[in-house]
């Protein structure tokens, strides 16, 4: 799996340390994946809200992907999921 290192921002989650991140999933009856919580070092952080999310083609290579904005712990994310399996997550200055 594939992880951003973040800019920090807040205590509540150290966004600068180097540990390894996990995204767990909800999988519904309709087929689609949607992220619950990411797991960082031996933390879970919930997500609370998906704000919004987008199925994206690119036009220049023809891969899809996902992107999730979410609500986690008061902070506002972004996650991006590949169709390879990889993601990726970042941290937005928004609140």
């Amino acid at each position: 799996m594939k992880s951003r290192s973040p800019k920090e921002k807040t205590a509540k989650i150290n966004k600068k340390e180097k540990k390894e991140f996990e995204l767990r999933f909800y999988s519904g009856y309709r087929g689609g994946e949607t992220p619950r919580a990411v797991v960082i070092g031996d933390k879970e952080f919930t997500i609370e809200e998906i704000l919004w999310r987008k199925r994206v083609l690119d036009k220049k290579t023809g891969k899809k992907y996902e992107i999730f904005k979410c609500r986690m712990e008061g902070d506002i994310i972004k996650i991006t999921i590949y169709e390879s399996g990889e993601w990726s997550i970042s941290f937005s200055d928004e609140t």
